[in-house]
């Protein structure tokens, strides 16, 4: 093979790989900006919505759920506008806990955690975001998750509180559904007795079961509702946890990222030791 005929060989071999990667790029492009015309709506809506917004912005995002999965990861975004279209999400559901309850969760839920459920999210997406060494970065999520876990412990103890003191009469049921427990249910539990009279009965020397409880992180909990109630004195104050991340939420702010992103190391050190609390 002569060099004339491998020049040549090699110049349409580089002239195919462009072609490929320019038609590459004109697609991803495309897709691009196909998904940024689906999603560009969820900026239409910010702050304290209406009912009515709420209502329309939730049928948006079930519309959004029913979006096909194969096609998701062809028309995905940059990572980039990914984390910042999730923060302006969880920041909707934050400024309108309503929302909760058009994910299908009891008319009488507490909202509350999942306010600061999605502070929570938001702050560690916009870290995610900023422009921080990666050891800052890290230190600042690390201690927002860990507040997310002790938000779904103190939500999950005030839960067997209440399980505990359920009064014992047929056909009981458990309390509403709380923030960061995925089941729950009563097993092992002896069946009322329906008498001649029609009233009903419990055996004698029957037992009434336990009640099993899963969280969000995976964590099992067993209360047994044959041993009386007693004080553990294992719940977190809800109140002052509520106002740490609160706190937070109003101190880690888009201009405080920034701030924090300018300083040296030893003088960022500090002042995220003192945003979080740990001096």
């Amino acid at each position: 093979m002569n060099r004339k005929r491998i020049f040549f060989i090699g110049i349409f071999g580089i002239a195919f790989l462009c072609t490929g990667l320019f038609y590459w790029y004109i697609q991803r492009q495309a897709n691009y900006a196909k998904i940024r015309e689906i999603f560009a709506p969820f900026y239409e809506y910010s702050g304290r919505l209406t009912a009515e917004e709420q209502k329309r912005f939730s049928e948006f995002a079930d519309s959004i759920m029913d979006f096909e999965l194969s096609l998701a990861k062809k028309y995905a975004l940059p990572k980039r506008e990914r984390l910042q279209l999730e923060a302006h999400n969880m920041m909707l559901y934050r400024n309108n806990p309503e929302l909760v309850l058009f994910m299908g969760l009891p008319a009488d839920v507490d909202v509350d955690p999942y306010i600061r459920h999605f502070s929570i999210l938001v702050l560690i997406i916009k870290t995610k975001l900023a422009d921080l060494p990666a050891g800052s970065r890290k230190l600042i999520i690390s201690h927002l998750e860990m507040l997310g876990k002790r938000l779904t412990k103190s939500s999950v103890e005030a839960y067997i509180e209440e399980v505990k003191n359920l009064p014992h009469r047929p056909r009981q049921e458990l309390p509403t559904m709380r923030f960061g427990i995925t089941t729950a249910g009563t097993k092992g539990g002896d069946q009322w007795v329906l008498e001649a009279d029609g009233s009903l009965v419990f055996p004698e020397g029957g037992r009434r079961g336990v009640v099993h409880i899963t969280d969000t992180y995976g964590n099992e909990y067993t209360v047994d509702l044959d041993i009386p109630p007693t004080d553990t004195g294992m719940i977190e104050s809800t109140t002052e946890l509520y106002t740490e991340i609160d706190r937070i939420f109003e101190q880690l702010t888009d201009v405080e990222l920034q701030r924090l992103s300018a300083l040296d190391k030893t003088e960022r050190t500090a002042a995220i030791e003192k945003l979080l609390g740990s001096e």
